[in-house]
């Protein structure tokens, strides 16, 4: 073991300082290499002998020492695991604004899991393992949360998570109080894991969403405290402020805070980001899309229109190999003449008819038929 650290530590200095998140990550990598768990006997009494893990998956000294700095280098051994929660239950007693003039009010359970339902989304996207610790309607008790989080009670991952982050909203009391606002995050006293993941994604939150940053902060609380892992606990905004209320009210402030959390744990595990892929503006009326083959190329997307077969000009016109041709006046012209063009999307089209006329193309085949084909193939000249 102590060969083990002096390696360790010379190759990576912020593990020197031995604490609880130190033993516990050193312990894994020692699993993993096939060895004891380590145990002080001074603190921890003797252990029994582990069970050998496969060699092939596991981290190795070579690769300990090239030097990466990103997290993710210590969750190697499987997907990364986060645990989700969104913080009490529908029903938990005073968990709610205070009465609006129309007499309604917020539950604050109902930010909390808007908030986790959409992080799911984003962590799932971002190839993480997601285990939701507090799903349904009841109020899950706190140890049954953290229980299922440290794979104490069965989790169907066969593995403790790798952090674990918890959703709320604040309030300094009962009653309306515009004095209080802004965005903390607390996490477990002592832990630099726990302090680095909290930092990353507080820095999104605070740079996504309008509110103040009330800074990062420590308490005893039973999430942080309990979790073998690194964990945080979000306030999103305080539920008895007016104005924060409305926007915990909104979806469009939930959803910030969901990608931003997102984003901070992609920072935290060394990920880069993926970002959602925005959904393609309608298409005018009249207009429907169709798949354009050239050849053993991949589809490109083209229209129908009117029973013509319009194609993207510039996709199309670059794999045909022709160069004689451009943009001009909102015009496609090739080499000296000009083609119909319609410009849809920002796209422009041009009829595949027309790439026949200009002997570009020796024909155009529709797939079944012209009225509701789905694919139009294109044969260029020199393959016929």
């Amino acid at each position: 073991m102590k060969m083990f650290k002096r390696f360790l530590t010379a190759h990576f200095p912020y593990l020197a300082d031995e604490n609880e998140d130190w033993r516990r990550w050193a312990t894994n990598q020692i699993e993993f290499l096939g060895g004891r768990k380590w145990q002080p006997t001074k603190l921890y009494g003797r252990t029994k002998q582990l069970k050998r893990l496969d060699r092939k998956s596991s981290t190795t000294l070579s690769n300990l020492s090239q030097g990466a700095e990103a997290p993710e280098r210590l969750f190697n051994m499987e997907k990364i695991l986060i645990a989700t929660d969104d913080g009490h239950g529908m029903e938990t007693a005073g968990k709610r604004t205070p009465l609006f003039s129309d007499g309604t009010y917020m539950k604050e359970n109902e930010f909390n899991r808007a908030v986790i339902d959409k992080l799911n989304v984003h962590l799932k996207r971002n190839n993480f393992d997601v285990l939701h610790v507090s799903a349904g309607d009841t109020d899950v008790p706190l140890k049954t949360r953290t229980d299922l989080a440290n794979n104490k009670i069965s989790n169907g991952f066969g593995r403790p998570a790798d952090a674990f982050v918890s959703v709320h909203a604040n309030a300094a009391g009962n009653v309306w109080n515009s004095k209080v606002k802004g965005i903390e995050i607390y996490y477990r006293a002592g832990s630099k894991e726990g302090k680095k993941l909290a930092q990353d994604v507080q820095e999104y939150l605070v740079k996504g969403t309008p509110l103040i940053n009330r800074g990062l902060k420590t308490s005893n609380l039973h999430i942080t405290r309990e979790a073998d892992m690194p964990g945080i606990l979000v306030e999103g905004a305080f539920m008895d402020n007016p104005d924060e209320a409305k926007l915990l009210m909104s979806d469009a402030y939930r959803k910030e805070c969901a990608e931003e959390i997102a984003r901070g744990l992609c920072q935290y595990f060394g990920r880069t980001y993926i970002e959602v892929t925005p959904p393609a503006p309608p298409l005018p009326v009249g207009v429907n899309p169709v798949s354009i083959v050239i050849g053993s190329n991949d589809p490109y997307s083209g229209l129908l229109i009117n029973g013509s077969s319009w194609v993207p000009a510039k996709e199309v016109l670059t794999v045909l190999g022709v160069k004689t041709w451009m943009f001009q006046k909102k015009s496609i012209y090739i080499g000296e003449s000009s083609v119909e063009t319609k410009i849809i999307n920002n796209t422009s089209y041009i009829k595949s008819v027309d790439l026949v006329s200009l002997g570009i193309l020796k024909g155009v085949f529709f797939d079944p038929n012209v009225v509701n084909t789905k694919r139009v193939l294109l044969f260029p000249k020199e393959a016929v």
